[in-house]
């Protein structure tokens, strides 16, 4: 049996310095095979799976990134089995700045949440790291290129049958504005103290009180 290692990237600052913290006693072959950053804890192990070594935050694995769905569970008092929750719809968004203003966008007429403010982004797909999802979602909506930054935070609401999880970060453009979008019929730069004064998408709502409470944009350079 082989065993493939991926380290992956921490979902705030977007570095690859991530440590994983294994629960379990492996098998010899996997023991062997781990790299360095693998750490097994032992038959039992508290606290998050994953930790950054440059930034210091630490996650759960699965409450990051594609959230695949949920394998039924078992009772055994009964033998019945029982479906998992709903995976929830896992998204990103951009909050891309330029000096004290902030891009923000209305969603067009026909698509869902039509007229309400938000932050470009869109779903994480299976693969992809929240960083890798926002700039290709970015490119495919506004055909513009960006940085992406630091985590500023999350806003949750629910999507039909299923909870909407929106992690947002900030982002900046490498080159270009933006000229068109396939999502949106109107775009403003927006000076971050009057960014609460329009009719936001639930899930962006905790974000902009985050940033008009004083956030700071971070980037890994400049």
């Amino acid at each position: 049996m082989s065993y493939e290692w991926v380290r992956g990237t921490c979902p705030r600052c977007g570095t690859d310095q991530v440590l994983h913290h294994e629960i379990g006693m492996p098998m010899l072959e996997a023991y062997e095979s781990s790299p360095s950053w693998v750490i097994w804890e032992g038959c039992t192990g508290l606290g998050p799976d994953r930790e950054c070594q440059d930034c210091g935050h630490a996650w759960q694995s699965g409450d990051v990134g594609f959230a695949e769905e949920p394998e039924p569970w078992y009772d055994s008092r009964t033998d019945e089995e029982h479906p998992g929750a709903p995976a929830p719809l896992r998204v990103v968004g951009a909050v891309i700045v330029r000096g004290d203003q902030i891009l923000a966008a209305r969603r067009a007429p026909g698509r869902s949440a039509a007229g309400l403010w938000e932050f470009p982004g869109g779903k994480v797909e299976p693969g992809e790291s929240p960083q890798q999802a926002l700039r290709r979602e970015v490119r495919e909506e506004m055909g513009v290129e960006v940085e992406i930054g630091w985590l500023i935070g999350r806003g949750e609401a629910d999507a039909g049958d299923r909870d909407l999880h929106l992690d947002c970060y900030w982002a900046r453009l490498e080159a270009m504005e933006p000229v068109s979008s396939t999502d949106h019929d109107r775009w403003e730069w927006v000076d971050r103290t009057r960014l609460q004064g329009r009719d936001w998408a639930g899930p962006d709502v905790p974000i902009v009180e985050v940033i008009v409470g004083g956030a700071v944009p971070r980037f890994q350079t400049g």
